[in-house]
């Protein structure tokens, strides 16, 4: 992979995964990496790495999350009435309902969309980093058995003589 991939890929998949597209996080992260490496730049990013970065959102902390951004939502505007989740079906029916609650979770959800922009490209920074090294130490044990092996065969070969 390219240089930067990585952490643009979990970027991209964190900031999907914190949007309120309940079920739709996979096919966004397709859609965007294939979008953005066919018409922008190629191997901009990986639709795998951004579809594990959208996991920061998954069906077992779905109610509490989308809950908070309900929340946090009703006090950016003035909800008519408050609505207590109580499974992740409830949730899906309430933002396809695309009502005032919606509003409120997408409202609710956009400060944590713009956290995982840096949040996501540190830990993809972290993670290629982690890799980078682990490469290069991989590259030096090789060097270190082929020169031992090519001293071996310069030996075998003057005790053959």
């Amino acid at each position: 992979m390219s240089p930067g991939v990585i952490s643009r890929s979990m970027c991209m998949g964190m900031v999907v995964g914190f949007s309120p597209t309940v079920g739709l996080q996979a096919v966004l992260c397709f859609v965007i990496a294939v979008m953005c490496n066919r018409f922008w730049r190629p191997a901009m990013f990986d639709w795998v790495i951004a579809l594990i970065g959208s996991l920061v959102v998954n069906p077992l902390t779905m109610v509490p999350t989308y809950t908070f951004y309900y929340w946090i939502g009703c006090h950016l505007m003035t909800c008519t009435s408050y609505v207590e989740f109580q499974d992740a079906d409830h949730i899906k029916d309430f933002i396809f309902a695309l009502g005032e609650g919606t509003v409120a979770i997408f409202l609710g959800s956009l400060p944590f969309m713009f956290a995982g922009v840096p949040g996501g490209y540190y830990l993809g920074r972290g993670i290629e980093k982690i890799l980078e090294t682990r490469a290069q130490r991989r590259r030096v044990r090789l060097l270190e058995v082929a020169r031992r092996r090519r001293e071996q065969d310069i030996r075998a070969a003057q005790t053959a003589q």
